[in-house]
């Protein structure tokens, strides 16, 4: 039996071990993840490797050197003793000087974590100050250690993917150079685009879901659903009514504090305006209860009866279906990075929870021919509010199913949002569902 290695899918901290894996031409099964994975580790974390005896290895820098040691003749730890202790200072210097500024800054981006205007700075800045010793060192060199790539190589590569997938616009990367120079000839050898894909660099900084900084409104990213989970409860309203206490206390105090005979001015709050749904919600009322649907459709024991009840209920005058495919899926190689980019999306889209409802799929072939297709129940008649409020959404053709709706229509939309496959004839490789 082959390693196994226990990761969630597109933990960076992974990518190092399969592309070792790569060029060491060792077969290292993933399986699809479970959390109770993590309790595989003594640290309780992914990811972790199940070697093919049933020993164990934890952290990934661990595994990653295992992976090396498996294949000497490939060099990937060096070739000589100084050359081996050089790769070491690399990965070193990957997980203390880039690994946990660069996650500060595109965490947030990814929905994983709260943003904070602080921390991002100051993330910024030491990714910064790391991407200035990379450029320095790599003047007048190929890769960091020796004449070809080593783990070191693989190791910093694999903590810059999403930096510069997400958040490290042309601006930032500008003073950089060589470090894009050297990051661009190891993305594009196959052993690093069979685990990663094509890496296109950002073309502006995403922006972070607002959350519980001081110059935003909180709002915390749900965490994906697979078909059939349950939807986390939202913790959005104590956040805010939290935040809103704030400003009382702030005003109270300045009246009992303030010797200033002069009477203090009162500032009024400027209201925050509706959103168009709650408008419409008001002025043009649906008999079709978005709550009810998706109650029925998280505890049916049969998908078919509550597409029966979906179908009875529809309000085509209030609500409308879309179907949305990825314009980019020539793109899409490996599957892991494509599960991540739709529970990216969802993420994303939680400001229109209350009147959005799909599924987000992935079918075809990994590797070779895989597409990103989207099914989602809108209030209204326009796609408009999701555009508004996912960037991700302008990545995708929109086409508004026709009403009334077909039996064809009727039947691939049961497909797409209860099925396991095929889709459109071809194999269901990943479904994400939102509700």
């Amino acid at each position: 039996m082959p390693a196994k290695l226990y990761t969630d899918a597109g933990n960076f901290r992974a990518f190092k071990i399969l592309i070792a894996a790569e060029y060491a031409e060792l077969t290292i099964e993933v399986p699809e993840f479970k959390a109770e994975f993590a309790g595989k580790s003594p640290a309780g974390k992914v990811p972790v490797l199940e070697t093919e005896s049933g020993a164990i290895i934890f952290e990934s820098n661990a595994i990653a050197r295992y992976v090396a040691r498996t294949r000497a003749d490939k060099e990937l730890l060096g070739s000589s003793f100084v050359e081996s202790a050089q790769v070491d200072s690399w990965i070193d210097f990957s997980a203390n000087q880039l690994e946990l500024p660069a996650s500060l800054w595109f965490y947030p981006v990814l929905g994983l974590t709260a943003t904070n205007s602080a921390i991002t700075e100051k993330a910024k800045s030491d990714v910064s100050a790391a991407l200035a010793v990379l450029n320095a060192h790599l003047a007048d060199k190929t890769y960091l250690v020796g004449e070809k790539v080593t783990l070191a190589d693989i190791a910093v590569v694999s903590a810059l993917v999403y930096p510069f997938k997400f958040v490290a616009d042309p601006s930032f990367r500008a003073p950089f150079g060589n470090v894009l120079r050297w990051f661009n000839t190891c993305v594009n050898q196959p052993q690093f685009e069979t685990v990663i894909g094509t890496v296109v660099l950002a073309e502006k900084e995403l922006s972070a879901p607002s959350s519980g900084d001081a110059k935003a409104p909180a709002n915390k990213a749900p965490k994906e659903d697979k078909k059939k989970e349950k939807a986390p409860k939202e913790e959005k309203k104590p956040k805010e009514e939290k935040k809103a206490e704030k400003p009382k206390e702030e005003k109270k105090k300045s009246k009992k504090d303030d010797d200033d005979d002069e009477p203090e001015p009162d500032v009024p709050v400027e209201k925050k305006a509706e959103h168009p749904f709650k408008i419409m919600d008001k002025t043009h009322p649906t008999p079709f209860i978005m709550d009810e649907w998706k109650k029925t459709y998280s505890n049916c024991t049969d998908y078919k009866e509550a597409m029966e009840y979906f179908w009875n209920k529809f309000d085509a005058e209030g609500w409308s279906i879309f179907r949305g495919d990825y314009k980019y899926n020539e793109e899409c190689k490996v599957l892991f990075m494509t599960s991540n980019l739709i529970a990216g999306f969802i993420q994303r889209t939680e400001e229109i929870r209350k009147w959005l409802f799909g599924t987000m799929t992935i079918r075809g072939e990994e590797g070779s021919n895989m597409k990103v297709t989207a099914y989602y129940l809108i209030r209204g008649d326009s796609i408009k509010p999701l555009l508004d409020c996912n960037d991700d959404a302008d990545c995708y053709e929109w086409t508004k199913l026709s009403v009334p709706v077909s039996a064809e229509d009727k039947q691939r939309l049961y497909d797409y949002w209860c099925s396991e496959g095929p889709l459109d004839g071809e194999a269901c490789l990943d479904s994400r569902c939102y509700k």
